[in-house]
């Protein structure tokens, strides 16, 4: 029987050397798978394979192992200490296996354990899991006739050793889960207006993202932004009206690489545990309100109703030298006579008149001087 731990629900223990007491198969999706196969020369059958519960001493809920050194029988109760993480045989290949594979992924793209939905698939992903750990710890090998182990664990067992020798792994690193979003500063921004970008920078393989109520996430073309975000992605933000928004991130990944507990005299049994964590960020966009429309006039003066006529007819008004004349376009829009036109037309009558007088003097002269005289 064996067992390891792949998935720590809580932080870091808090006492110095921790211990963690086994509580027995994790049963959350069914009793464990049953399989077969050898350690070296020996065939065992019937095994049951899959995850196991430890209560660590200083964690605030039970973490989740898988066994990485084989034993026929642990009784519940059992207590462990915690022993250095890299004492495991093949540690670095253990690691690539927890920090991919069930309960905390299915694998990366071309290694990945591919379910159909069947809730025993569970159970089933977690005994190929542990399998595989074997593998690599104490030299097992499992049965690879349909008739000896479910088809299914054979094809994830399988799958798992493939994705562990193509190197394209990535392990727990021993590093920390980490996210930031920046965004842009003092932004003069009205609601409706997309802005942006906010960038993503983590660790974690993907980011959830949210908002409060009235922002939405989207692409910088406008787009809705949907499922969760990655290392370097940009997102734009629209608000719905004018107020503080909030765009909220957590990244959820493996801390502090894996912990091993195991027990002098129990044949050095010990469990692999690895932290998941939530590591949360945050940033805030504050929309002022849109500009008022302007009009015409800041106020407004209501006019009495003027009475109209269908028809009126423009009077102009000219103005002679002791009088005053009003006169009335005809017709067909001639333009009225003007003050100036009138003053013309008398200077034309005087020069006119003076013309006339000095052609009759002229003929008068003429009649005077021309005639013949008279006889005697």
């Amino acid at each position: 029987m064996g067992l390891g731990l792949v998935g720590a629900l809580a932080g870091p223990a808090a006492a110095e050397t921790p211990t963690a007491s086994y509580k027995g198969y994790y049963t959350g999706y069914g009793h464990p798978a049953s399989i077969t196969g050898s350690f070296g020369d020996e065939t065992a059958r019937g095994i049951s394979a899959g995850l196991f519960v430890l209560d660590i001493e200083g964690e605030d809920e039970d973490s989740l192992a898988y066994c990485v050194q084989f034993l026929e029988e642990i009784d519940n109760g059992a207590v462990f200490e915690e022993l250095p993480f890299d004492g495991i045989s093949n540690v670095d290949k253990v690691e690539l296996i927890l920090a991919n594979y069930y309960p905390l992924g299915t694998g990366p793209e071309g290694f990945e354990l591919e379910t159909d939905g069947d809730p025993t698939d569970e159970k089933l992903m977690a005994a190929a899991t542990q399998a595989a750990i074997w593998h690599y710890t104490d030299g097992f090998d499992l049965a690879p006739e349909a008739w000896e182990n479910n088809p299914k664990v054979i094809t994830y067992y399988e799958t798992i050793l493939a994705a562990v020798e193509s190197g394209t792994l990535e392990g727990l690193g021993g590093g920390k889960v980490t996210l930031t979003i920046e965004g842009p500063e003092d932004v003069d921004a009205i609601p409706g207006q997309l802005v942006g970008p906010y960038k993503i920078t983590t660790t974690a393989a993907s980011v959830e993202l949210t908002t409060t109520a009235g922002l939405t996430i989207h692409n910088e073309d406008g787009t809705p932004f949907e499922g969760a975000a990655s290392d370097g992605d940009e997102v734009w933000l629209k608000a719905a009206e004018a107020g503080t928004g909030t765009l909220s991130g957590v990244a959820s990944g493996l801390e502090s690489g894996g912990r091993v507990f195991g027990g002098e005299g129990i044949q050095d049994l010990a469990f692999a545990v690895v932290t998941p964590v939530t590591v949360p960020a945050s940033i805030d966009l504050t929309v002022g309100s849109p500009p008022s429309t302007p009009t015409s006039s800041t106020t407004s003066t209501t006019k009495p109703d003027v009475p109209t006529t269908e028809s009126t007819v423009p009077q102009s008004t000219v103005v002679t030298t002791g009088a005053t004349t009003t006169t009335t376009p005809q017709a067909g829009g001639g333009l009225p006579v003007t003050g100036a036109q009138t003053a013309l037309l008398v200077a034309v009558a005087l020069v006119l008149l003076i013309v006339g007088g000095a052609f009759g003097i002229a003929a008068k002269r003429r009649s005077d001087g021309g005639s013949p005289p008279s006889a005697a």
